[in-house]
C-alpha cells in the first residue's frame, strides 16, 4: 500500500504560512474520496510539518518527490501513475 503525506500544519499566531492555511485540509480530503473512488491501494496520512511551508500546501509519495504548492490538478498525475501501478 501507497502513503501519501499531506502536511496539515497550521501556525494560527505567526504571519509565516502554514499548508493548512493555504487549503491542504481540503485537498487531504479531496484524495482520500478520489483514493476510494478510484479503488486506489493507498492511504493519505496526514503530518503535522514536511519542511516546506513557503511552497505549500505540500504533498509527497511516501519516499518519493515532494508535490510543492499543490492543487487537485497538479496531484490528478499523482492519483493516474498510482491506478497504473495497480
Amino acid at each position: 500500500m501507497k502513503t501519501i503525506v499531506v502536511c496539515t500544519n497550521s501556525r494560527p499566531f505567526t504571519s509565516q504560512p502554514s499548508c493548512a492555511h493555504r487549503g491542504s485540509e481540503a485537498l487531504a480530503d479531496w484524495l482520500e474520496g478520489e483514493i476510494e473512488t478510484r479503488g486506489l491501494d493507498a492511504t493519505v496520512d496526514r503530518s503535522v510539518c514536511l519542511g516546506h511551508c513557503p511552497y505549500g500546501p505540500n504533498v509527497r509519495l511516501l519516499g518519493e518527490d515532494f508535490y510543492h504548492e499543490s492543487t487537485r490538478e497538479k496531484l490528478i498525475p499523482l492519483l493516474e501513475a498510482l491506478d497504473k501501478a495497480d
